[in-house]
């Protein structure tokens, strides 16, 4: 149940979530927490679709953990360390939920150890394929997740919104700079 929702551009990303809630085959209306689904935990956005207990567990480890660098084989390093975390305090390693992470200025998906960089948009959770149609159109974030809203019964109202703007990563930096060395030395 739920969506999630991103658009990025050249120099900035916006992830939108909606506030659905279940128990059982009950939604929790007028309960819903304003950071179950997104929110911000050292210098990382995180969006996160699928059971609240491997949320709440996730956002406990972000707190103190962050991937070494902005690449798919660091945030996958990270998932790992995240499940032997998750193991140690709970005695199931399993990685069941599907997440967006942005971070220096980068955002990806992790879905199944499945690890990509998001260029452009994408939606996941329940209302994906309303708020895939809605980004294809050019609609924002905050539009798609809207649209999920209004299509998908496993969706629901308030909609929660971050935006950042884009910060070129260290390696891009010192990619860069070695690029301006081996031009200045032809």
């Amino acid at each position: 149940m739920s969506v999630i929702a991103c658009r990025v551009s050249q120099n900035s990303f916006e992830i939108a979530a909606d506030s659905i809630t279940v128990r059982g085959y009950t939604q929790t209306r007028g309960q819903t927490s304003t950071h179950s689904k997104l929110y911000e935990a050292n210098d990382m956005v995180v969006g996160s679709v699928g059971h609240a207990e491997e949320n709440s567990l996730f956002r406990l480890f972000v707190e103190t953990h962050r991937p070494a660098q902005a690449n798919e084989y660091s945030l996958l390093e990270f998932m790992a360390e995240f499940s032997d975390w998750k193991k140690k305090r709970t005695d199931k390693a399993n990685i069941d939920n599907s997440y967006m992470i942005g971070f220096s200025g980068f955002v990806y998906t992790v879905e199944s150890w499945h690890v990509e960089r998001i260029k452009s948009y994408m939606a996941i959770g329940a209302g994906m394929n309303y708020a895939l149609a809605a980004l294809y159109l050019g609609n924002t974030a905050k539009k798609a997740v809207e649209t999920a809203i209004e299509l998908s019964i496993y969706c629901e109202a308030p909609i929660l919104v971050i935006k950042k703007s884009a910060q070129k990563s260290l390696a891009t930096k010192e990619g860069q700079a070695r690029r301006n060395r081996k031009t200045k030395s032809r």
